[in-house]
């Protein structure tokens, strides 16, 4: 057994990547935190609540295959906060699994996503590790809903929302790009089908009157986690987010109209650089840290079987600290071997639905508030 610290948080001077640190600390997780500048992963450290009782390292990187393999070996988990995933991942993916280790990341990216349930879940499988994407506030608690609902039996479609309060980080803006470079699915009738472009479905918002604008956001990752779940047919989310001004669906559809305008001609070496130029502009680098009076959000499904219907609603705050403690307790749990299958493991799948749903539970970040079957 190695004695090197068994969690390795890449991505730690991140804003995402600080949470899971704060987490990993609550749980008593030795870690490392690990990125490009020793003395801005130092800076960020210093600045977790509660830092000074934590057991940790601080590991300067390259983010080659090679840097990472070896600063990965003798550990056990890795958790990538390093977006965006579709460009980023793979040297992560390709690393954790040479030094043997499990593999958790928070990617919003749905072609991201299918690279890891088709090419890297068999890797993995063989290797006897798991492999799990989108461990993070907006797909992990859909996950988990979407399951309560399947507790159900005879439930086969899925219509999954959800309305949050979030300012996004300069990293999901450039994953913003990412997503609408790519096609995006839904799964209808057992098969990934192709949406045209952006879809816009208005969403009553549960327990309220408000209707929002919801968004198919790239697909999500539900289509891909229930893709191979012979009990699901049909699944589709969509997602509306808000801010101080309102405008997120709105520059959304900037964002496809001026990737379209001006950039989808550009050369890979060109467009990443400018698409970055333009994302930092959209939003600040380094959120302030979240109000749970402020930052709430709902997460809800409906699902329906032949003569069957079910509901299930989630409240809940902070998602960024959402995601945090769901990449820690994730971590807790294969650290631990308590944790679900080898290979592809969704969030819910990995650890267990109403166990993931006790940990927000516990933390009052998240609460079922609606649960019903017919």
């Amino acid at each position: 057994m190695s004695d090197r610290r068994p969690v390795v948080i890449y991505g730690a001077s991140g804003y995402t990547g600080r949470l899971v640190a704060e987490y990993l600390r609550e749980y008593s997780i030795p870690f490392v935190a690990a990125g490009r500048n020793k003395a801005r992963l130092q800076e960020i450290m210093n600045a977790v609540p509660g830092i000074e009782t934590a057991d940790y390292e601080i590991a300067e990187v390259d983010g080659s295959v090679e840097s990472l393999a070896a600063l990965f070996e003798g550990r056990k988990v890795v958790c990538n906060t390093v977006g965006p995933f579709l460009r980023h991942a793979p040297a992560v993916l390709e690393a954790a699994l040479r030094a043997d280790c499990h593999y958790l990341d928070t990617a919003g990216e749905q072609s991201h996503q299918l690279a890891v349930l088709d090419e890297w879940g068999p890797k993995y499988a063989a290797a006897g590790l798991a492999v799990s994407t989108a461990v993070s506030m907006q797909y992990a608690v859909p996950d988990i809903v979407a399951r309560i609902v399947l507790e159900t039996p005879g439930i086969d479609t899925l219509e999954i929302g959800q309305y949050t309060r979030n300012i996004p980080t300069v990293g999901s803006t450039q994953s913003m790009f990412d997503v609408i470079r790519k096609d995006a699915y839904y799964l209808e009738d057992n098969v990934l089908k192709k949406y045209d472009g952006i879809v816009q479905q208005d969403m009553v918002v549960p327990g309220t009157t408000l209707v929002v604008p919801g968004l198919n956001w790239g697909g999500t990752a539900m289509p891909v986690f229930f893709r191979d779940d012979r009990r699901v047919r049909t699944c589709r989310m969509f997602v509306a987010m808000q801010n101080e001004k309102g405008d997120i669906p709105q520059r959304v559809r900037e964002a496809e109209r001026m990737f379209k305008v001006l950039f989808q001609w550009l050369p890979e070496e060109k467009l990443y650089p400018a698409l970055d130029k333009v994302a930092a502009t959209m939003t600040p680098d380094t959120p302030a840290r979240e109000n749970r009076h402020v930052n709430r959000s709902v997460d809800w499904c409906t699902g329906r079987g032949n003569n069957v219907t079910a509901r299930a609603v989630i409240h809940g705050t902070s998602g960024y600290q959402i995601t945090g403690l769901v990449q820690a307790y994730a971590a807790m749990r294969l650290l631990g071997n308590t944790y679900h299958g080898v290979g592809f493991r969704s969030p819910a799948q990995l650890v267990g639905h109403r166990e993931l749903l006790g940990a927000l539970e516990a933390y009052g970040l998240a609460r079922v508030t609606e649960e019903s079957a017919a």
